[in-house]
């Protein structure tokens, strides 16, 4: 193989072009020699963020002599600093002995918390992991939550409480919220509040010995910053350049970790995209990167637009469907990649045409591993795994979540079917006897064990049992149920359940009074019975669940082969294949109900998320897209409305004739005058109270409420449905 020397006074980016054989862009070349003071790098997708973050650190080393150790690259996930790091060797370790510091924000705050407890002799106890089912660990951070759930709500937490409540204690910690502010927010949680303060007292019992827990890590590290003044100025004396990624997906407490480290310099490059915010529910601050030269009005802010990963028809789209958000700086995604096929709309008539669809598109295909199926959903992934399966085509699952296999909607289900085959079985029966319309007591249960003697457990309770009449009747109309789910197909059996025995309204029943999301347990049965459509007996049902699941456990060997990915959106960020598919684009799902409630409300935070995730999955594809909806799922349901956007960017002309149809009738209602807003105003809200207007852009409405939350609005909104007024 052929050296070739390089003359180390030649220009940088030449003497790169010849080593790697990558040629940058003005704007990454200028990202790359922006040397002192903060930068702002806002980076569109498919526009080489990666690449150039490692050339400037290169450039540092090389040409401007910066110590190695003293650059801190700091990440989002593990996934994202391990691939800085790998690229960095890649590219650059013939040239450059020693790497630069790659770590998540997470590890290096713990680092922080180790040296702290280093230097003043003190302890701590993690308690947050991998929780073994077969070992005894009482202080794992979800058994002392399971305790305290149980002691102040007097009931046992289900799993997707559980889910809530995790990720509630995270949003706390992330936004550095006090007392006042947590009694204000919005949780499926009861007794939330009460419970977050126990469990923050539990693990203080021994302040010389704290218990902690990984959010713990980032405020704990953030105090001791604020607090030691010697170790923060030791850290900032050993990191000159700071460099952080993924920063749109950055909490409060992350945000301020990294402002305290870039002091008094700030020699600090943010790379970051707000068109990619997607984890606000979890206490991602976007308003940071909105608002950067609120923080640092000296800062430089650059666009990288050029993307280099898709056709120009999916960029351009693209980049016109996210300028409906209104929170975003106004960058213009663009590519010089040449055209390749138009976008595909698909509506199709049902639910189970979505997976026969995808199918059919597959029935050629060879290179699966650059084909990906994304979903909003874990749930989505059962159906399409099941699809794939029949179809003999290998699979990859970006997210396993055995939730679906261990819910306790599924148990009931099989436990419905179990007592159907066996009438007799009164611990079965004990399972499920207060989710049906049998009207079935503690008290008369208890009784039937003391009967039990091998006959069907009704006919005890009606022969042996004192009962009133309209329980007697009841009971002899659900065996006469049960008679006929034991001899149904699946799918008929699934039905009778959901219907005659009263399983759904008990489920709504169940929603209302301790905060359950209804959609999502009726998308579980909707899943179940996906999975029951075509089997013929209830033994191939139950062997069916078991072989799916463990399939899911399967797939995730399947990495880095010729299989297709299966992905949320969320988890999708980052990846890229050559055909996209995204499902379930129906109103409901993708914007959630949530979503649009909050937009009609005036609030545009959630709808404009939800937006982002749907231009998230767009530009995940280089070549061939594919939007998916249905007009049936156990009931009529609607396009998306991000679909119906996409729909009038491809065919305006069509969206302008409907428009003008639809102003046939003009509305009789006068147009309202928007309220004369002004920053700094005091305003109240119809829901959040009084508040200070911090920004006015545009349309879009900054406030800061004085119950300690921030929100954005449209002021449109809010004037036509008289949601604020000026105080």
């Amino acid at each position: 193989m052929l050296e070739v020397k390089i003359d180390m006074s030649d220009d940088f980016f030449k003497k790169m072009e010849l080593e790697t054989g990558t040629k940058l862009n003005p704007v990454q070349r200028a990202a790359i020699e922006h040397d002192e003071g903060p930068l702002l790098l806002l980076a569109s997708p498919g526009s080489g963020k990666t690449t150039t973050l490692n050339f400037k650190i290169a450039y540092l080393i090389l040409e401007k002599k910066v110590n190695p150790r003293a650059i801190l690259g700091l990440t989002f996930s593990k996934a994202a600093a391990h691939e800085m790091a790998e690229r960095f060797h890649g590219w650059f370790h013939h040239l450059i002995g020693t790497t630069a510091s790659f770590s998540t924000i997470h590890s290096f705050a713990f680092q922080v918390v180790r040296d702290y407890a280093s230097l003043n002799q003190l302890q701590y106890t993690i308690i947050e992991g991998a929780l073994e089912k077969t070992a005894n660990q009482p202080m794992h951070k979800r058994m002392v939550l399971r305790r305290i759930f149980q002691e102040i709500n007097r009931s046992v937490i289900t799993e997707d409480q559980m889910d809530e409540l995790l990720r509630m204690i995270s949003f706390v910690k992330n936004r550095l919220l006090v007392e006042k502010d947590i009694r204000t927010l919005k949780t499926t949680i009861k007794n939330f509040t009460e419970i977050y303060l126990a469990y923050e007292q539990f693990k203080l019992r021994d302040p010389s010995h704290p218990l902690m827990d990984f959010d713990d890590m980032l405020t704990y590290a953030n105090t001791i910053l604020a607090d030691d003044a010697s170790l923060l100025a030791n850290y900032q004396r050993r990191f000159e350049y700071i460099l952080t990624d993924e920063s749109q997906d950055t909490s409060l407490v992350q945000h301020q970790l990294v402002e305290k480290l870039a002091l008094p310099h700030n020699n600090l490059c943010v790379v970051a995209d707000d068109d990619q915010t997607l984890y606000s529910w979890r206490g991602a601050d976007v308003s940071k990167i909105i608002h950067f030269k609120d923080t640092y009005p000296d800062a430089t802010v650059l666009y990288m637009e050029q993307n280099y990963r898709s056709s120009k028809e999916i960029v351009e789209t693209a980049n016109q469907f996210i300028q409906r958000n209104k929170v975003r700086h106004p960058k213009k995604m663009f590519t010089e990649n040449p055209s390749v096929r138009p976008i595909t709309i698909e509506q199709l008539a049902s639910y189970e045409d979505q997976t026969r669809y995808v199918i059919n598109q597959l029935r050629q295909e060879t290179n699966f591993e650059e084909v990906a199926i994304l979903y909003r959903n874990n749930a989505s992934s059962i159906n399409v795994m099941n699809a794939l399966d029949l179809a003999n085509v290998p699979f990859y699952i970006k997210d396993v979540d055995h939730k679906f296999f261990s819910h306790w909607v599924l148990k009931d289900i099989l436990h419905f079917i179990e007592f159907a085959q066996d009438p007799s079985d009164i611990d079965v029966l004990a399972q499920i006897h207060t989710k049906f319309a049998g009207y079935i007591s503690k008290v008369q249960l208890q009784r039937l064990y003391e009967l039990r003697n091998g006959e069907h457990a009704f006919d005890l309770l009606l022969q042996h049992v004192e009962m009133k009449f309209y329980q007697k009747k009841q009971l002899k109309t659900m065996k006469t149920v049960f008679a006929s789910i034991q001899t149904a197909r699946p799918a008929a059996a699934l039905a009778l359940i959901r219907n005659e025995l009263g399983y759904e309204k008990n489920l709504r029943k169940m929603s209302d009074s301790l905060g359950f999301s209804i959609d999502y347990l009726l998308e579980m049965l909707n899943t179940i019975e996906n999975v029951a459509s075509d089997l013929p007996t209830a033994l191939a049902f139950k062997e069916r669940i078991v072989h799916l699941e463990q399939l899911m456990r399967d797939a995730k060997s399947n990495k880095h082969q010729n299989a297709v990915t299966l992905s949320t959106f969320h988890s999708a960020k980052g990846l890229e294949f050559n055909r996209v598919f995204m499902i379930d684009l129906i109103n409901g799902v993708l914007p959630s109900s949530d979503n649009i409630k909050s937009y009609k409300d005036g609030q545009l935070e959630e709808m404009e998320e939800a937006a982002r995730l749907f231009y998230v999955g767009m530009t995940r594809a280089r070549h061939e897209l594919h939007l998916i909806s249905y007009r049936y799922k156990s009931k009529v349901v609607e396009e998306s409305i991000f679909v119906g956007n996409v729909r009038q960017i491809l065919n305006p002309d069509a969206a302008k004739r409907q428009k003008q149809q639809a102003q046939v009738r003009p509305s009789m209602r006068p147009p309202v005058e928007l309220l004369p807003i002004e920053e700094k105003m005091r305003i109240a809200h119809k829901s959040f109270g009084e508040g200070t207007v911090l920004h006015l852009t545009g349309d879009v409405l900054d406030v800061q409420f004085d119950q300690g939350v921030e929100k954005q609005f449209s002021l449109q909104v809010c004037s036509e449905n008289q949601l604020i007024s000026i105080l």
